[in-house]
């Protein structure tokens, strides 16, 4: 055999091997964009047509935006983001074309989910990739208020005031329904929907807790009840199953806090001390996902699914992973994530239990 045609053979297997590559990674990157939007669409199916809520959103630049003066007069675009999210970084050009193309006809709230990020990383973020659009960083209250889902995840409101759309891709079927709410007449009637209100402060250290009942993706319950004879020390972990994996590269600080977290957890999990639980958000997240999680990680404490945010929310949670725990006389004690000072000194905390 020649050597040229050696050199061709191994030439042409080598094209082959990353064409095979590239098509597995495209295929890859279409399931994650359907599964996106799948989920994006099961958010919001029982909000389309149903009446958006009041509310004023505060900009990073100390704007508000009051959307009860919007709604009847022009839509209102959102787009929940944030700057480690992939899908997000590729849509922002586009999000910002949008933006200048309809100016004033359009309402464009861009809501960073304040998920690892915060006012410096997003101000970074704007001034990099060059976003002009109102700005602002949720806290919880905005997810709960849009059923947020995945990210990134967008969602229209019309004219009228009703939710009009929910996806999560940048397709044309999202264009022609933005289109669609921007063609729409402006309401003859004056616009009251129902102002929205959410107390996000949950519980805070010093709190009492009540008495809870838990379910986990066993479909077992956990009773948690305080001030018994037997009640233990209650350490309740919020995460997120893709947070160490997803955002190794884009995000490796809170990356390495969920490993550090969930490794010392399954030390502790023997603790006669503490009754230990984790409770899984719904941001990409699913049983199935949580299942596989816990294959993947040989995870072996009990796992609740917070399918409608309801434990985020009576905690005031929003960061991932978040500590808190609670005596045996159902008083919170701490309460730590990996955007507070004092994360490590929680660690330390729990490393000290027996």
């Amino acid at each position: 055999m020649s050597i040229r045609l050696v050199r061709w053979m191994k030439t042409s297997l080598l094209t082959l091997l990353c064409s095979i590559t590239l098509m597995q990674m495209a295929h890859a990157t279409d399931d994650y964009s359907a599964d996106g939007e799948r989920r994006a669409k099961s958010a919001g199916e029982n909000l389309v047509g149903t009446p958006a809520p009041q509310m004023t959103v505060k900009t990073i630049d100390g704007k508000e935006i009051d959307l009860a003066e919007v709604y009847g007069k022009k839509p209102v675009y959102i787009k929940f983001w944030a700057t480690w999210c992939v899908p997000c970084r590729e849509q922002m050009q586009g999000f910002e074309e949008i933006y200048e193309k309809y100016g004033e006809q359009v309402q464009v709230i861009a809501i960073n989910t304040g998920i690892s990020d915060n006012v410096k990383s997003v101000t970074a973020f704007r001034k990099k990739v060059g976003l002009t659009m109102p700005i602002t960083i949720d806290n919880g209250e905005l997810a709960r208020a849009f059923q947020l889902r995945v990210t990134p995840q967008h969602l229209l409101i019309d004219k009228s005031g009703k939710f009009a759309y929910f996806g999560h891709v940048d397709d044309k079927e999202f264009h022609r329904a933005l289109d669609e709410v921007v063609a729409e007449k402006p309401s003859q009637q004056a616009v009251i929907n129902p102002t929205f209100v959410d107390n996000n402060s949950g519980y805070q250290v010093g709190d009492k807790v009540s008495d809870m009942t838990l379910s986990t993706i066993d479909n077992t319950n956990l009773d948690v009840k305080f001030n018994t004879p037997t009640s233990k020390k209650v350490g309740m972990v919020f995460f997120g199953p893709w947070c160490e994996w997803y955002l190794e590269e884009t995000e490796p600080t809170t990356s390495k806090a969920c490993t550090e977290v969930r490794e010392l957890l399954e030390q502790k999990s023997k603790s006669s001390e503490v009754q230990w639980v984790t409770v899984s958000t719904n941001l990409w997240s699913s049983i199935n996902d949580l299942n596989d999680y816990r294959k993947s990680y040989g995870t072996t404490l009990p796992i609740v699914f917070d399918k409608d945010s309801s434990l985020f929310k009576l905690f005031g949670v929003n960061q991932l992973p978040t500590i808190t725990l609670i005596d045996s006389e159902g008083k919170v004690t701490m309460k730590s994530s990996i955007q507070d000072g004092d994360f490590s000194q929680a660690l330390e905390i729990i490393s000290s239990f027996k």
